[in-house]
Parts: C-alpha cells; structure tokens; sequence
C-alpha cells in the first residue's frame, strides 16, 4: 500500500516538472516571437542594398525594398541582414510592416545613397559640417548629420571669467552651444540627440564603434548676444575608430 502512494506521488510530481517545463518553454517562446523588431541601418554594396535589423521574425514582418521582397538573409550574432537588389545604386524605399498586429507602427523609410547624395568625410581627420548638412565617412559606413544649433552662448573671451562684484568679468556663465545631431551606422540604433558642447573643450563620445568629435564652433563670437544666421554656421567634427 505505501509503495503504491509512493509510487502515485512520484507520477504526480515527475508529470507536474514536465508540465511546468512545457509551459516555461511555451512562455520563453511567446516572449520571443514578441520581440519588437529593431532597425540598424543599411548599407549600400555593389548593386545591392543590406539592411540589418534585429529580433526579425518572417513570419510576423514583411520588409520590402522598392517593393521588392530580399534575395539572400544571413543572421550574424543575433543582427539579420537581409540583401535587397538594386541595379543603378539608386536612392531606395525601405518599408516595414507588422502583419500580425495591424495597428502597429509601418515604417516608411528612405535610404539615400550616401555616396551619391552626402559630402564624403575623412575617418581620422578634421572635416566641417553645416546645418542640415550630413557627412558620410566610408570605411565605417557612418552618415553624421548636423540638424540644428538651438542656443549659443559662446563669449568673446571665455576667460574674462571673474565672478566678483567688484571686478565682474564679461563671461561668468558657462558658455556653451546646443547642437542637434543625428548619426547612423550600420548595426546600430541611430544617434538622435540634442548635445551641449562647452566652449572652452572639445566634445567627444562613443557610437557604433566609433569616437566622435566636435571640436570647433564657427564663427567665432565677437560680442555678447550675437544672432548668427543658421546659414553661418560651421561646426567641424572628427571620427576615429576604436583600436
């Protein structure tokens, strides 16, 4: 009788792992078909066009170039890319669409030819930028795009920075300039950010494998509370790669 209850509850405790490991299975399988398709980036190849996108599931997404479905798909450590044809190198239409939530964002998407249609920039070297100007350095495939300068406070003389009463300087205040840039490199999230670069140093930060730079702000300020058209604006930038 005792090893008949033993044996009974054996049954049921093996049978309630079993149980519960399916439905764990089942879950880690749900949260991954959840996954939230990202985009990275695209790159242009010779008559071809490589997106790369992570968390792609074919059976949720359908992503078309011109329309057109995609010739080949690899998956290297956990990013997809997926070979678009697209004889001429010709300027391209990206899109996305969830085909299993309807109501989700469609992703519509120009991709320009970076080597066509931005100014070619040096990897290692000063190079300027204006506003609405993007630059594209090849060997890292990086688009870098300055938007906007928002605010300007730059001094004649940011060292007349005495902060006493009796012999108060004409730049007490940290001068600085508030820029807006948008950066793009293949397998990453683009950078799409408002940054404050202080007057008297440079700004550097890292992104997509890279170091990037802004060095200098031009013109230079003559007076306090000078209006400078956006047209006038140079900003001069560097990118280096990380050893």
């Amino acid at each position: 009788m005792k090893n008949s209850k033993l044996n009974k509850y054996l049954f049921l405790t093996i049978l309630s792992l079993i149980l519960f490991g399916f439905a764990c299975s089942n879950n880690i399988e749900s949260e991954i078909n959840n996954l939230e398709l990202e985009y990275l980036g695209y790159e242009y190849l010779d008559e071809q066009v490589k997106i790369y996108v992570k968390n792609y599931n074919p059976d949720k997404y359908t992503i078309t170039l011109n329309s057109l479905s995609h010739q080949n798909m690899t998956d290297e450590k956990g990013i997809t890319e997926l070979f678009f044809l697209n004889k001429g190198n010709n300027n391209s239409s990206l899109s996305i669409k969830n085909n299993i939530e309807s109501e989700k964002k469609f992703i519509s998407k120009s991709l320009l030819n970076p080597k066509l249609n931005f100014k070619q920039v040096p990897i290692n070297k000063y190079f300027k930028l204006k506003i609405n100007e993007t630059g594209h350095e090849e060997s890292t495939k990086t688009n870098i795009r300055l938007i906007d300068i928002s605010e300007d406070s730059r001094c004649p003389n940011p060292d007349d920075n005495n902060e006493t009463m009796s012999n108060a300087g004409s730049c007490v205040h940290t001068p600085k300039t508030k820029l807006h840039l948008f950066i793009e490199t293949p397998k990453s999230k683009s950078f799409d950010e408002f940054i404050y670069k202080e007057q008297v140093s440079d700004y550097e930060f890292f992104y997509g494998g890279n170091y990037i730079r802004i060095i200098e702000i031009e013109p230079d300020i003559m007076e306090l509370n000078r209006f400078i058209p956006d047209q006038d604006y140079e900003v001069t930038f560097s990118i280096t790669q990380k050893n």
